[in-house]
């Protein structure tokens, strides 16, 4: 198994839901020692595979192993002093903290940058948020289906047009904004390790749903209108088309080297003279005649022979899949994008893995996800505790081991 390039690193995962657990897992399973520090309720990520019919026990939780293997848990109850006191002990060992709790929250506790920075200064601090830091929804709660996916227009303008907004795709906000912070945090590291000091890192479901969509949101300033049909696509052939058997998707960047090639499959050379769709901006202005061309003859054809001619004219595109596909890609599973899984009790299920890889081709090594305050007793006595103040602590309710 190739070194780990964050092997040694110490980081403090105080967050909940996806997108604070994705956070700490890209971290964790880029080699650093990922403690999760939960309250004496736990992470109600915990909880999450109920939304998306999964099973969700102890003994098999796959969508939270997605979210938090590698990891360490410790419970501690930061209304007492004892647990601040541990999170203190904690922060002074660790090279990363970072959070998605409000604001308001991380101040009771003094977990805010200011109070952290000043009493441990070598602390990369970070922040995952609904909104950011600023404006009239600094401080308003945010889900990723709110804030990444219906505010920032993804969720109705990639509908069909005139038709009801789509169902919000899941956790995918969280995995990529939490993915992104994960990154900030480690490319910290570099100035900590030349200065010896931390630095503050932001940011947000809605600043990262406004940079995936950056492309739109620019071109919606200059006369583009969405939602769109799939006649008024982008460019005539950044479309999907449907053949005798599967929907495809075609993806032709190179509009003057392409098209013509496209001209003569369709045994339609005379098209790609055709002053309403020789250039590109002619296309643009023509879309729905010449998409209706190509749908016709594109329906009478099986998709074996339209993937072999569309390969052969080195057209980029794919049949047009669904989640369930997945699990059984040939490409998925050769990259180790999904893979195979045991549960805590042997049973059998699929993973999805974290996709960048380090030396070799394979995924992350998977340790369980680690069940509520399992390793409390173990982070403490790393931490200098005795045995017998680790029972006191437990006996006064201020951590909880798992039993």
């Amino acid at each position: 198994m190739t070194d780990m390039p964050l092997k040694g690193v110490v980081v403090i995962e105080f967050a909940i839901h996806g997108a604070g657990c994705a956070v700490g897992k890209v971290l964790a399973d880029w080699g650093a020692d990922v403690i999760k520090v939960e309250t004496p309720s736990g992470d109600v990520a915990r909880n999450s595979g109920l939304q998306l019919n999964l099973p969700c026990t102890e003994e098999s939780n796959i969508h939270f192993e997605m979210l938090s293997g590698n990891k360490r848990s410790i419970v501690i109850d930061m209304k007492t002093e004892t647990g601040r006191e541990i999170m203190e002990r904690l922060l002074a060992k660790a090279n990363i903290f970072f959070s998605n709790f409000r604001m308001k929250a991380l101040y009771k506790f003094g977990l805010d940058y200011e109070s952290v920075s000043q009493r441990h200064p070598h602390i990369i601090w970070g922040h995952l948020s609904g909104y950011g830091t600023d404006g009239p929804l600094a401080g308003a709660p945010g889900f990723d289906v709110v804030s990444y996916w219906a505010k920032s227009g993804l969720l109705l303008d990639f509908t069909e047009k005139d038709s009801l907004p789509n169902t919000a795709p899941f956790g995918v906000g969280d995995f990529s904004a939490g993915a992104m912070l994960a990154g900030a945090l480690a490319a910290c590291l570099y100035q900590q390790e030349k200065t010896g000091r931390g630095q503050k890192v932001m940011n947000s479901l809605y600043g990262h749903a406004i940079w995936t969509a950056g492309s739109l949101v620019q071109s919606t300033q200059h006369g583009d209108q969405f939602p769109k049909t799939r006649k008024q696509a982008m460019s005539p052939f950044i479309n999907s088309y449907r053949c005798k058997d599967e929907w495809f998707f075609c993806a032709v960047m190179d509009y003057a080297g392409k098209f013509p090639l496209l001209c003569e499959m369709i045994g339609r050379p005379e098209l790609a003279e055709d002053p309403r769709f020789a250039t590109l901006g002619a296309a643009q202005q023509n879309k729905p005649e010449l998409i209706a061309i190509f749908d016709e003859w594109f329906a009478d054809q099986p998709w074996e022979k339209v993937d072999r001619l569309l390969t052969e004219a080195d057209i980029v595109h794919t049949k047009i899949a669904h989640f369930a596909d997945i699990a059984e890609d040939p490409q998925a599973q050769a990259n180790g994008y999904v893979y195979d899984f045991t549960t805590r009790t042997g049973g059998k299920d699929i993973m999805v893995s974290t996709p960048v890889k380090f030396g070799a081709n394979e995924p992350a090594q998977h340790r369980n996800a680690p069940l509520l305050g399992e390793q409390t007793e173990e982070v403490l006595r790393e931490l200098g505790y005795t045995e017998t103040e680790i029972a006191a602590m437990q006996e006064a309710g201020a951590v909880r081991q798992h039993a």
